[in-house]
Protein backbone atom coordinates (compact mmCIF):
# COMPACT_ATOMS: atom_id res chain seq x y z
CA UNK A 1 0.00 0.00 0.00
CA UNK A 2 1.28 3.45 -0.94
CA UNK A 3 2.10 5.68 2.00
CA UNK A 4 1.20 9.32 2.34
CA UNK A 5 4.19 11.61 1.88
CA UNK A 6 5.41 13.09 5.13
CA UNK A 7 4.48 16.73 5.58
CA UNK A 8 7.56 18.84 4.92
CA UNK A 9 7.93 22.45 6.01
CA UNK A 10 10.39 23.15 3.17
CA UNK A 11 9.25 24.63 -0.12
CA UNK A 12 8.11 21.68 -2.22
CA UNK A 13 6.73 21.97 -5.74
CA UNK A 14 4.32 19.12 -4.99
CA UNK A 15 2.75 20.93 -2.03
CA UNK A 16 0.12 23.66 -1.89
CA UNK A 17 1.99 26.31 0.03
CA UNK A 18 -1.02 27.79 1.81
CA UNK A 19 -2.54 24.63 3.25
CA UNK A 20 0.48 22.33 3.23
CA UNK A 21 -1.56 19.70 1.40
CA UNK A 22 -0.53 18.17 -1.90
CA UNK A 23 -1.15 20.29 -5.00
CA UNK A 24 -2.19 18.76 -8.32
CA UNK A 25 1.32 17.47 -9.02
CA UNK A 26 1.66 15.84 -5.62
CA UNK A 27 -1.81 14.34 -5.88
CA UNK A 28 -1.05 12.85 -9.30
CA UNK A 29 2.18 11.35 -7.98
CA UNK A 30 0.33 9.55 -5.21
CA UNK A 31 -2.43 8.41 -7.59
CA UNK A 32 0.20 7.13 -10.03
CA UNK A 33 1.70 4.87 -7.37
CA UNK A 34 -1.75 3.40 -6.74
CA UNK A 35 -2.31 3.04 -10.47
CA UNK A 36 0.97 1.15 -11.00
CA UNK A 37 0.15 -1.32 -8.23
CA UNK A 38 -3.45 -1.74 -9.43
CA UNK A 39 -4.82 -0.61 -6.08
CA UNK A 40 -6.48 2.52 -7.48
CA UNK A 41 -9.52 0.44 -8.49
CA UNK A 42 -10.37 0.31 -4.79
CA UNK A 43 -10.73 4.10 -4.64
CA UNK A 44 -13.13 6.90 -5.46
CA UNK A 45 -11.88 10.37 -6.33
CA UNK A 46 -13.84 13.30 -4.91
CA UNK A 47 -13.27 16.74 -6.43
CA UNK A 48 -14.99 19.46 -4.40
CA UNK A 49 -15.48 23.19 -4.36
CA UNK A 50 -16.60 25.13 -1.28
CA UNK A 51 -19.97 26.87 -1.45
CA UNK A 52 -20.09 30.63 -0.92
CA UNK A 53 -16.45 30.99 0.04
CA UNK A 54 -16.26 34.35 -1.75
CA UNK A 55 -18.80 35.75 0.71
CA UNK A 56 -16.78 34.39 3.65
CA UNK A 57 -13.67 36.15 2.29
CA UNK A 58 -15.56 39.41 1.95
CA UNK A 59 -16.98 39.10 5.46
CA UNK A 60 -13.79 38.19 7.34
CA UNK A 61 -11.06 39.39 4.98
CA UNK A 62 -8.57 37.40 2.90
CA UNK A 63 -6.14 36.73 5.78
CA UNK A 64 -8.85 35.11 7.88
CA UNK A 65 -10.13 33.39 4.75
CA UNK A 66 -6.71 31.77 4.33
CA UNK A 67 -6.78 30.58 7.93
CA UNK A 68 -10.23 29.08 7.35
CA UNK A 69 -8.93 27.18 4.31
CA UNK A 70 -5.99 25.83 6.32
CA UNK A 71 -8.24 24.74 9.17
CA UNK A 72 -10.74 23.17 6.77
CA UNK A 73 -7.99 21.00 5.30
CA UNK A 74 -6.87 20.00 8.79
CA UNK A 75 -10.40 19.01 9.80
CA UNK A 76 -10.92 16.92 6.66
CA UNK A 77 -7.55 15.24 7.17
CA UNK A 78 -8.83 13.92 10.49
CA UNK A 79 -11.54 11.99 8.61
CA UNK A 80 -9.14 10.21 6.23
CA UNK A 81 -7.32 6.95 6.87
CA UNK A 82 -3.62 6.22 6.34
CA UNK A 83 -4.43 4.72 2.93
CA UNK A 84 -6.38 7.80 1.76
CA UNK A 85 -5.07 11.08 0.38
CA UNK A 86 -6.21 14.70 0.47
CA UNK A 87 -5.08 17.41 -1.93
CA UNK A 88 -5.65 21.15 -2.27
CA UNK A 89 -5.75 22.41 -5.85
CA UNK A 90 -5.82 26.09 -4.93
CA UNK A 91 -8.24 28.69 -3.54
CA UNK A 92 -11.41 26.85 -2.43
CA UNK A 93 -10.99 23.66 -4.47
CA UNK A 94 -9.87 20.33 -3.00
CA UNK A 95 -9.56 16.72 -4.13
CA UNK A 96 -9.41 13.42 -2.26
CA UNK A 97 -8.65 9.76 -2.95
CA UNK A 98 -11.00 7.84 -0.67
CA UNK A 99 -11.35 4.08 -0.35
CA UNK A 100 -14.57 2.99 -2.05
CA UNK A 101 -15.92 1.52 1.18
CA UNK A 102 -15.58 4.95 2.86
CA UNK A 103 -16.84 7.01 -0.08
CA UNK A 104 -20.41 7.62 1.09
CA UNK A 105 -19.31 8.64 4.57
CA UNK A 106 -16.80 11.17 3.25
CA UNK A 107 -19.21 12.43 0.58
CA UNK A 108 -21.94 13.03 3.15
CA UNK A 109 -19.43 14.88 5.32
CA UNK A 110 -18.56 17.24 2.47
CA UNK A 111 -22.19 17.86 1.56
CA UNK A 112 -23.40 18.27 5.15
CA UNK A 113 -20.45 20.50 5.92
CA UNK A 114 -17.98 20.85 8.75
CA UNK A 115 -17.59 23.52 11.39
CA UNK A 116 -14.33 25.43 11.31
CA UNK A 117 -13.21 27.68 14.13
CA UNK A 118 -11.79 31.07 13.28
CA UNK A 119 -10.68 34.10 15.26
CA UNK A 120 -12.08 37.57 14.67
CA UNK A 121 -11.77 40.91 16.41
CA UNK A 122 -14.82 39.97 18.46
CA UNK A 123 -13.33 36.64 19.50
CA UNK A 124 -13.82 33.11 18.26
CA UNK A 125 -16.33 32.37 15.55
CA UNK A 126 -17.52 29.22 13.83
CA UNK A 127 -18.00 28.88 10.09
CA UNK A 128 -19.88 26.03 8.45
CA UNK A 129 -18.30 24.93 5.17
CA UNK A 130 -20.09 22.64 2.72
CA UNK A 131 -19.10 21.77 -0.82
CA UNK A 132 -20.32 20.82 -4.28
CA UNK A 133 -18.76 17.46 -5.11
CA UNK A 134 -17.91 15.49 -8.22
CA UNK A 135 -17.29 11.78 -7.69
CA UNK A 136 -15.49 9.28 -9.90
CA UNK A 137 -15.40 5.64 -8.88
CA UNK A 138 -12.17 4.59 -10.59
CA UNK A 139 -12.94 1.79 -13.01
CA UNK A 140 -10.90 0.18 -15.76
CA UNK A 141 -7.54 1.27 -17.02
CA UNK A 142 -6.60 4.94 -16.80
CA UNK A 143 -5.48 6.08 -20.24
CA UNK A 144 -4.29 9.50 -19.10
CA UNK A 145 -2.94 9.92 -15.53
CA UNK A 146 -4.69 13.26 -15.29
CA UNK A 147 -8.07 11.50 -15.65
CA UNK A 148 -8.10 11.16 -11.86
CA UNK A 149 -8.54 14.93 -11.70
CA UNK A 150 -10.35 15.58 -14.98
CA UNK A 151 -13.21 13.09 -14.57
CA UNK A 152 -14.38 14.10 -11.08
CA UNK A 153 -13.96 17.79 -11.98
CA UNK A 154 -16.33 17.25 -14.90
CA UNK A 155 -18.84 15.68 -12.52
CA UNK A 156 -18.49 18.61 -10.10
CA UNK A 157 -19.17 21.11 -12.91
CA UNK A 158 -22.18 19.04 -13.95
CA UNK A 159 -23.55 19.14 -10.39
CA UNK A 160 -22.88 22.85 -9.91
CA UNK A 161 -23.84 24.39 -13.23
CA UNK A 162 -26.34 22.01 -14.78
CA UNK A 163 -28.04 20.02 -12.03
CA UNK A 164 -27.69 22.77 -9.38
CA UNK A 165 -27.27 19.99 -6.84
CA UNK A 166 -24.78 19.10 -4.13
CA UNK A 167 -23.02 16.30 -6.02
CA UNK A 168 -22.85 14.22 -9.18
CA UNK A 169 -21.06 11.08 -10.32
CA UNK A 170 -18.80 10.89 -13.36
CA UNK A 171 -20.99 8.44 -15.26
CA UNK A 172 -20.37 7.55 -18.90
CA UNK A 173 -23.21 9.85 -19.97
CA UNK A 174 -21.80 12.78 -17.97
CA UNK A 175 -18.33 12.27 -19.46
CA UNK A 176 -19.85 11.95 -22.95
CA UNK A 177 -21.61 15.28 -22.45
CA UNK A 178 -18.28 16.81 -21.47
CA UNK A 179 -16.81 15.58 -24.74
CA UNK A 180 -19.75 17.12 -26.57
CA UNK A 181 -19.14 20.42 -24.77
CA UNK A 182 -15.53 20.42 -25.90
CA UNK A 183 -16.63 19.83 -29.49
CA UNK A 184 -19.12 22.69 -29.25
CA UNK A 185 -16.50 25.09 -27.92
CA UNK A 186 -14.04 24.02 -30.63
CA UNK A 187 -16.38 25.12 -33.42
CA UNK A 188 -18.26 27.94 -31.69
CA UNK A 189 -16.31 30.99 -32.85
CA UNK A 190 -16.04 29.75 -36.43
CA UNK A 191 -19.80 29.17 -36.40
CA UNK A 192 -20.37 32.73 -35.21
CA UNK A 193 -18.22 34.09 -38.04
CA UNK A 194 -20.03 31.93 -40.59
CA UNK A 195 -23.42 33.07 -39.21
CA UNK A 196 -24.61 29.55 -38.53
CA UNK A 197 -26.68 30.90 -35.66
CA UNK A 198 -30.14 32.07 -36.69
CA UNK A 199 -32.75 34.11 -34.85
CA UNK A 200 -36.26 32.70 -34.61
CA UNK A 201 -39.04 35.00 -33.43
CA UNK A 202 -41.81 33.82 -31.11
CA UNK A 203 -44.79 36.18 -31.31
CA UNK A 204 -46.41 37.89 -28.34
CA UNK A 205 -50.12 38.46 -28.75
CA UNK A 206 -52.79 40.57 -27.05
CA UNK A 207 -55.47 37.98 -26.36
CA UNK A 208 -58.23 40.62 -26.25
CA UNK A 209 -58.03 41.38 -29.96
CA UNK A 210 -55.52 38.87 -31.34
CA UNK A 211 -53.02 41.56 -32.32
CA UNK A 212 -49.29 40.89 -32.59
CA UNK A 213 -47.69 43.17 -29.99
CA UNK A 214 -44.13 41.90 -29.78
CA UNK A 215 -41.78 38.95 -30.11
CA UNK A 216 -38.89 37.21 -28.39
CA UNK A 217 -35.73 36.56 -30.35
CA UNK A 218 -34.61 32.95 -29.77
CA UNK A 219 -31.35 31.55 -31.08
CA UNK A 220 -31.10 28.41 -33.19
CA UNK A 221 -27.90 26.76 -34.45
CA UNK A 222 -27.72 24.98 -37.76
CA UNK A 223 -24.37 23.23 -38.25
CA UNK A 224 -23.67 20.95 -41.23
CA UNK A 225 -27.39 20.99 -42.08
CA UNK A 226 -28.28 19.72 -38.60
CA UNK A 227 -29.92 21.67 -35.81
CA UNK A 228 -28.05 21.64 -32.50
CA UNK A 229 -30.39 21.80 -29.52
CA UNK A 230 -30.18 25.00 -27.42
CA UNK A 231 -30.21 22.65 -24.43
CA UNK A 232 -26.85 21.34 -25.62
CA UNK A 233 -25.00 24.53 -26.48
CA UNK A 234 -26.41 27.24 -24.20
CA UNK A 235 -25.39 25.60 -20.87
CA UNK A 236 -21.99 24.85 -22.40
CA UNK A 237 -21.46 28.46 -23.44
CA UNK A 238 -22.64 29.69 -20.05
CA UNK A 239 -20.22 27.44 -18.19
CA UNK A 240 -17.32 28.59 -20.37
CA UNK A 241 -18.27 32.28 -20.36
CA UNK A 242 -18.58 32.29 -24.16
CA UNK A 243 -22.32 32.97 -23.92
CA UNK A 244 -21.62 36.72 -23.98
CA UNK A 245 -20.39 36.51 -27.59
CA UNK A 246 -23.59 34.71 -28.60
CA UNK A 247 -25.88 37.16 -26.77
CA UNK A 248 -24.20 40.14 -28.44
CA UNK A 249 -24.47 38.36 -31.79
CA UNK A 250 -28.22 37.73 -31.35
CA UNK A 251 -28.83 41.36 -30.38
CA UNK A 252 -26.93 42.53 -33.46
CA UNK A 253 -28.95 40.22 -35.73
CA UNK A 254 -32.25 41.37 -34.21
CA UNK A 255 -31.27 45.04 -34.62
CA UNK A 256 -30.28 44.38 -38.24
CA UNK A 257 -33.62 42.68 -38.95
CA UNK A 258 -35.60 45.51 -37.37
CA UNK A 259 -33.67 48.06 -39.41
CA UNK A 260 -34.37 46.15 -42.66
CA UNK A 261 -38.06 45.88 -41.82
CA UNK A 262 -38.24 49.61 -41.20
CA UNK A 263 -36.44 50.38 -44.45
CA UNK A 264 -38.86 48.09 -46.29
CA UNK A 265 -41.83 50.05 -44.95
CA UNK A 266 -42.84 47.49 -42.35
CA UNK A 267 -43.99 48.46 -38.87
CA UNK A 268 -41.87 46.25 -36.56
CA UNK A 269 -42.83 45.33 -33.02
CA UNK A 270 -40.63 45.40 -29.92
CA UNK A 271 -38.36 42.34 -29.77
CA UNK A 272 -36.95 41.01 -26.51
CA UNK A 273 -33.44 39.55 -26.44
CA UNK A 274 -32.12 37.32 -23.66
CA UNK A 275 -28.89 38.06 -21.82
CA UNK A 276 -27.42 35.46 -19.49
CA UNK A 277 -26.59 36.21 -15.86
CA UNK A 278 -23.06 35.15 -16.78
CA UNK A 279 -22.87 38.22 -19.01
CA UNK A 280 -22.89 40.42 -15.92
CA UNK A 281 -19.14 39.80 -15.63
CA UNK A 282 -18.75 42.32 -18.46
CA UNK A 283 -18.79 45.59 -16.50
CA UNK A 284 -19.57 47.50 -19.71
CA UNK A 285 -22.52 45.29 -20.63
CA UNK A 286 -25.11 48.08 -20.56
CA UNK A 287 -22.90 50.45 -22.57
CA UNK A 288 -22.19 47.76 -25.17
CA UNK A 289 -25.89 46.98 -25.55
CA UNK A 290 -26.64 50.66 -26.11
CA UNK A 291 -23.77 50.83 -28.61
CA UNK A 292 -25.19 47.94 -30.68
CA UNK A 293 -28.64 49.57 -30.78
CA UNK A 294 -27.19 52.94 -31.76
CA UNK A 295 -24.99 51.40 -34.46
CA UNK A 296 -28.07 49.83 -36.06
CA UNK A 297 -29.82 53.21 -35.98
CA UNK A 298 -33.11 51.90 -34.60
CA UNK A 299 -35.45 53.23 -31.93
CA UNK A 300 -34.50 51.98 -28.47
CA UNK A 301 -38.17 51.24 -27.79
CA UNK A 302 -38.00 48.39 -30.30
CA UNK A 303 -35.56 46.40 -28.13
CA UNK A 304 -36.21 44.85 -24.73
CA UNK A 305 -33.45 43.13 -22.74
CA UNK A 306 -34.55 40.02 -20.83
CA UNK A 307 -32.68 38.76 -17.79
CA UNK A 308 -33.45 36.11 -15.18
CA UNK A 309 -33.38 36.97 -11.51
CA UNK A 310 -30.40 35.58 -9.62
CA UNK A 311 -30.22 34.15 -6.10
CA UNK A 312 -26.52 34.92 -5.58
CA UNK A 313 -26.10 38.02 -3.39
CA UNK A 314 -23.15 39.44 -5.33
CA UNK A 315 -24.80 38.79 -8.71
CA UNK A 316 -28.01 40.32 -7.38
CA UNK A 317 -26.26 43.62 -6.65
CA UNK A 318 -24.60 43.63 -10.08
CA UNK A 319 -27.90 42.78 -11.78
CA UNK A 320 -29.66 45.62 -9.96
CA UNK A 321 -26.98 48.10 -11.07
CA UNK A 322 -27.17 46.77 -14.63
CA UNK A 323 -30.95 47.22 -14.78
CA UNK A 324 -30.63 50.70 -13.31
CA UNK A 325 -28.18 51.63 -16.09
CA UNK A 326 -30.47 50.38 -18.82
CA UNK A 327 -33.38 52.26 -17.23
CA UNK A 328 -31.35 55.48 -17.26
CA UNK A 329 -30.42 54.83 -20.89
CA UNK A 330 -34.07 54.46 -21.85
CA UNK A 331 -33.74 50.78 -22.82
CA UNK A 332 -36.65 48.50 -22.00
CA UNK A 333 -36.00 45.55 -19.70
CA UNK A 334 -37.84 42.41 -18.60
CA UNK A 335 -37.47 39.91 -15.77
CA UNK A 336 -37.84 36.45 -17.29
CA UNK A 337 -39.22 33.32 -15.60
CA UNK A 338 -40.76 35.18 -12.65
CA UNK A 339 -42.13 32.61 -10.23
CA UNK A 340 -39.88 29.79 -11.44
CA UNK A 341 -38.70 28.94 -7.94
CA UNK A 342 -36.46 31.70 -6.54
CA UNK A 343 -38.30 34.87 -7.42
CA UNK A 344 -39.56 37.03 -4.59
CA UNK A 345 -41.85 39.99 -4.28
CA UNK A 346 -38.74 42.03 -3.46
CA UNK A 347 -37.99 41.81 -7.18
CA UNK A 348 -40.97 44.05 -7.89
CA UNK A 349 -39.65 46.62 -5.44
CA UNK A 350 -35.93 46.53 -6.25
CA UNK A 351 -35.70 46.11 -10.02
CA UNK A 352 -36.51 48.92 -12.42
CA UNK A 353 -37.95 46.88 -15.26
CA UNK A 354 -40.50 47.51 -18.00
CA UNK A 355 -41.97 44.01 -18.14
CA UNK A 356 -42.58 41.08 -15.82
CA UNK A 357 -42.74 37.69 -17.54
CA UNK A 358 -44.82 35.16 -15.64
CA UNK A 359 -43.17 31.75 -15.79
CA UNK A 360 -44.98 28.79 -17.29
CA UNK A 361 -44.78 27.00 -13.93
CA UNK A 362 -47.78 29.08 -12.80
CA UNK A 363 -49.98 27.51 -15.48
CA UNK A 364 -48.30 24.12 -15.96
CA UNK A 365 -51.12 22.21 -14.28
CA UNK A 366 -54.37 20.54 -15.26
CA UNK A 367 -56.21 21.76 -12.17
CA UNK A 368 -56.11 25.46 -11.25
CA UNK A 369 -57.02 26.15 -7.63
CA UNK A 370 -58.44 29.31 -6.11
CA UNK A 371 -55.07 29.75 -4.38
CA UNK A 372 -53.32 29.78 -7.77
CA UNK A 373 -55.68 32.48 -8.98
CA UNK A 374 -55.30 34.63 -5.84
CA UNK A 375 -51.48 34.50 -5.99
CA UNK A 376 -51.24 35.21 -9.71
CA UNK A 377 -53.88 37.96 -9.58
CA UNK A 378 -52.04 39.75 -6.77
CA UNK A 379 -48.67 39.52 -8.55
CA UNK A 380 -50.11 40.88 -11.78
CA UNK A 381 -51.98 43.65 -9.95
CA UNK A 382 -48.86 44.76 -8.06
CA UNK A 383 -46.74 44.76 -11.22
CA UNK A 384 -49.31 46.83 -13.10
CA UNK A 385 -49.62 49.27 -10.20
CA UNK A 386 -45.84 49.70 -10.32
CA UNK A 387 -46.01 50.65 -13.99
CA UNK A 388 -44.81 47.34 -15.44
CA UNK A 389 -46.42 45.47 -18.29
CA UNK A 390 -47.07 41.77 -17.68
CA UNK A 391 -46.86 38.84 -20.08
CA UNK A 392 -47.38 35.12 -19.48
CA UNK A 393 -45.17 32.67 -21.36
CA UNK A 394 -45.74 29.02 -22.16
CA UNK A 395 -49.49 29.31 -22.81
CA UNK A 396 -50.58 26.31 -24.86
CA UNK A 397 -54.20 25.55 -23.93
CA UNK A 398 -57.54 27.36 -23.83
CA UNK A 399 -57.97 26.82 -20.09
CA UNK A 400 -54.54 28.33 -19.43
CA UNK A 401 -55.47 31.39 -21.46
CA UNK A 402 -58.76 31.80 -19.59
CA UNK A 403 -56.95 31.42 -16.25
CA UNK A 404 -54.36 34.14 -16.90
CA UNK A 405 -56.98 36.43 -18.47
CA UNK A 406 -59.12 36.12 -15.34
CA UNK A 407 -56.02 37.00 -13.30
CA UNK A 408 -55.60 40.20 -15.33
CA UNK A 409 -52.91 39.31 -17.87
CA UNK A 410 -53.71 39.59 -21.59
CA UNK A 411 -50.26 39.63 -23.20
CA UNK A 412 -49.55 36.04 -24.19
CA UNK A 413 -46.54 34.14 -25.52
CA UNK A 414 -46.74 30.46 -26.31
CA UNK A 415 -47.80 27.74 -28.71
CA UNK A 416 -51.47 28.62 -28.19
CA UNK A 417 -50.86 31.39 -30.71
CA UNK A 418 -47.59 30.51 -32.41
CA UNK A 419 -44.29 28.66 -32.24
CA UNK A 420 -40.92 30.39 -32.70
CA UNK A 421 -40.81 31.38 -36.38
CA UNK A 422 -37.87 31.63 -38.78
CA UNK A 423 -37.08 35.12 -40.03
CA UNK A 424 -39.09 34.92 -43.28
CA UNK A 425 -42.21 33.46 -41.65
CA UNK A 426 -42.20 36.06 -38.92
CA UNK A 427 -41.76 38.78 -41.53
CA UNK A 428 -45.06 37.66 -43.05
CA UNK A 429 -46.70 37.93 -39.62
CA UNK A 430 -45.59 41.55 -39.42
CA UNK A 431 -47.64 42.51 -42.46
CA UNK A 432 -51.07 42.38 -40.84
CA UNK A 433 -50.25 41.52 -37.22
CA UNK A 434 -53.60 39.84 -36.80
CA UNK A 435 -54.14 36.42 -35.26
CA UNK A 436 -57.81 36.77 -34.69
CA UNK A 437 -59.47 36.68 -31.31
CA UNK A 438 -59.66 33.16 -29.86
Amino acid sequence: MAKKPEKDTRIDRTMQHLSGLANSEGFLQYADVLRETGQIRNYSVLYFNLKGFGQINRKFGSATGDEIIIRYGEVLHEYTTEEEFLGHLGEDTFIALILRKNRDMFLNLLIRGVLVETKTEKGKSWVSLSAVVGVWDVDGDIKDPRDVITYPSIAMSHAKYELHQSHAFASKSVLARATQREEILDIFHDSIEQKEFEVYYQPKVDSRDGKLIGAEGLVRWKHNDEMISPGAFIPTLEMSGEILFLDYYVLERVCEDIKKWKEAGQDPVTVSVNFSRKDLKDRELAENILGIIKKAGIDKELIEIEVTETVDDEEHEILTAFLDKLYEMGIRTAIDDFGSGYSSLATLREFKVSTLKIDRSFINTDDFSWRDEVILTDIIHMALQLGMSVITEGVEREDQLVFVNNAGCFAIQGYYYDRPLPHDEFEKRLKDKQYGKK
